[in-house]
């Protein structure tokens, strides 16, 4: 730059920024409790508030550009939240742990009024008060569900309403024939009668195409029930109806009188506030399974359980009968339960490795373990040789059963270790070897944790899920330092360089560069990228305020104090919006003394620059 001032604006805008990467590379090597961060964050933002009433309300004042403060104030302000709504709807949002929570917090209240205005369209929920609305709303479980995947199957339990809001869902009949009998589809009801009258389920539901459901519980559809006057007396009116006659009646096998009988108790317990009883018994054979579980091959994970743990176990399998030639699942099945035979043979076919031999499983055996461990998809197709009895633990169980035992814990995780299953992951999930050791490493420490087994499926997955997100992010970060880089330009052309507006920068851009690369590590970006994200940012910083001189070098002073005003309502924007807020979060009441601290180091300096 031959100009002396553009190399002046250019190395003040460095220098306002090259915390930025220092922030980035500390965050690599320090790891400290979330109170000092916070503290760190709130002196950013006290010195940074400092720094903008000092130097660009303070030069507009003295100016007498009290009309371009205002509006260049506001313009900045609403400049900025506009331009951050758009970058955070891209991925954007993921670069402060502040901005993740404004973005989440938003996405809720969007989310509540829609379920809201979606669930006053079905009949069940249709006579419920907005406010009895809001809090099914909060009961609803989102899922997503893959194309094919199995919702509940003949013989499970009905403990959920499922509320598709996106998809589709078949209805089909018992194997062997699985035929359609329904299809679903956005604001339909799957499993309604079962679910209210408590009985397994009489046919099969899978997803047939990429679905996302809201499910309700049991539990919080009852206690829903005793706070819904409402609800209460239009669930009454639907057990009276002869449509769940006929269903108890063709589908459940009850007589008129059990149907007689168990509507009238029905309706009793509605009216008292109490659970209604279910009509019908799931079938678990719970006396037989304690028989046989000790000699149970093939995923040996139910030794030295106590009595009382194999109970809970028995209390939660499902139990059903087939005949020769169901097919329990095939490749590409999502698997969602491990299966235990009682009687009979199940055969099992490899479809890719025609001269392997069909593998034939008999009484007391287990399949589907593997795909089960790690949360893959099937690779096999598993039937039904002859007539079978079988029993089934669904995922959902599994992993309550595993937090609430830690000797059934501690043999998963030694099943985890065994040779057999990485060489599973390598030839059937088609995992390399260091990705397979990366799934068991990770599985075993959410196991210490306490957390859920890892999905393979859904760690493969994950690399992918927020593919824009890097850019959006950096574009984020960008944005929140234009208006400051741009500014030290156009100020350089009246003044020399202020030390209270560079330090005010500079001590602002540390804590926010290390709270960030912190949040963005825990995302998987690499300490390199992340390095590289803010140097470059730094860079066009220094860029940006030489910038800065070149358009504002023939402008007006006052054209100066709004582009300073501009400058000025955003960084207040985004110290009360991310900074302060974030740093409260995470530290409390600490907040408050350090952000003053922040602020009197400014006035320190600029007291210090006048002598």
């Amino acid at each position: 730059m031959s100009n002396p001032l553009l190399r002046q604006a250019f190395l003040a805008g460095i220098a306002s920024a090259c915390s930025m990467p220092l922030g980035s590379l500390t965050s690599v090597f320090w790891q400290p409790k979330r109170r000092v961060t916070s503290f760190l964050m709130a002196f950013g933002g006290g010195a940074l508030l400092a720094a903008v009433g000092i130097d660009l309300v303070g030069h507009a004042t003295e100016q007498g550009h009290i009309l371009e403060l205002v509006l260049g104030s506001i313009l900045g302000s609403v400049m900025f939240t506009l331009m951050d709504r758009i970058i955070n709807s891209r991925g954007g949002f993921l670069r402060k742990s502040s901005t993740i929570l404004t973005h989440l917090t938003q996405q809720e209240q969007q989310r509540v009024e829609k379920n809201i205005a979606r669930l006053r369209k079905i009949p069940l929920f249709r006579p419920l008060s907005h406010k009895d609305l809001a809090k099914l709303v909060d009961f609803l479980l989102v899922t997503r569900h893959s194309t094919e995947t199995s919702l509940y199957r003949q013989g499970d339990p009905s403990e959920s309403l499922y509320i598709i809001e996106r998809g589709g869902i078949e209805i089909l009949v018992p194997q062997p024939s699985s035929a359609t009998i329904a299809t679903l589809g956005p604001n339909h009801m799957a499993g309604m009668k079962a679910f209210l009258t408590g009985c397994p389920h009489h046919n099969s539901a899978i997803a047939k195409a990429e679905t996302k459901l809201n499910v309700l519980h049991r539990f919080e559809f009852e206690e829903l029930l005793e706070t819904s006057p409402e609800l209460a007396e239009h669930t009454a009116a639907l057990l009276q109806s002869e449509e769940i006659a006929d269903y108890l009646r063709d589908k459940q096998g009850l007589s008129e009188a059990q149907v007689y009988g168990w509507v009238k108790s029905s309706v009793s317990a509605i009216s008292q506030r109490k659970p209604i009883p279910p009509a019908a018994d799931v079938i678990n054979k719970t006396t037989e399974f304690l028989e046989i579980v000790s000699q149970i091959r093939r995923f040996p994970i139910f030794k030295r359980l106590t009595a009382e743990e194999i109970q809970e176990i028995a209390d939660r399998l499902i139990y059903w009968e087939s005949e020769a030639g169901q097919i329990f699942f095939q490749p590409e099945d999502i698997s969602d339960r491990l299966f235990i035979i009682h009687t009979g043979e199940i055969e099992i076919i490899y479809p890719k490795q025609f001269h392997k031999p069909l593998l034939v499983l008999t009484s007391d055996d287990v399949f589907g373990e593997l795909s089960f461990a790690v949360g893959g998809k099937h690779t096999v197709t598993a039937i039904a040789k002859t007539d079978v009895g079988i029993w089934a633990l669904t995922k959902q169980n599994f992993t309550e059963l595993l937090q609430q035992f830690p000797i059934l814990e501690e043999n998963v995780r030694h099943f985890l270790q065994q040779a057999k299953l990485r060489n599973y992951l390598q030839t059937r999930q088609n995992f390399d070897p260091e990705r397979a050791g990366e799934w068991v490493q990770k599985a075993l420490a959410t196991m210490n944790a306490k957390h859920l087994i890892p999905s393979a499926t859904a760690m493969a997955e994950a690399v992918e899920e927020h593919g824009n997100a890097p850019m959006a992010i950096w574009l984020g970060l960008l944005m929140d330092g234009i208006p400051e880089a741009l500014t030290i330009g156009a100020h350089l052309i009246y003044a020399p360089m202020s030390p209270t507006l560079l330090a005010g920068l500079f001590v602002a851009n540390y804590p926010e560069a290390f709270s960030s690369s912190q949040g963005m590590r825990e995302l998987g970006f690499s300490w390199l990228r992340i390095f590289i994200m803010w140097g470059s940012i730094m860079l066009i910083t220094g860029i940006l305020a030489a910038l800065g001189v070149v358009l504002f070098a023939e402008a007006p002073a006052n054209a100066v104090s709004l582009l300073g005003a501009i400058a000025a309502g955003a960084m207040l924007t985004v110290i009360s919006e991310t900074m302060l807020p974030e740093a409260y979060a995470k530290g409390g009441s600490i907040v408050g003394i350090s952000t003053i601290l922040g602020f009197l180091t400014i006035i320190v300096i600029q007291s210090s620059s006048m002598h």
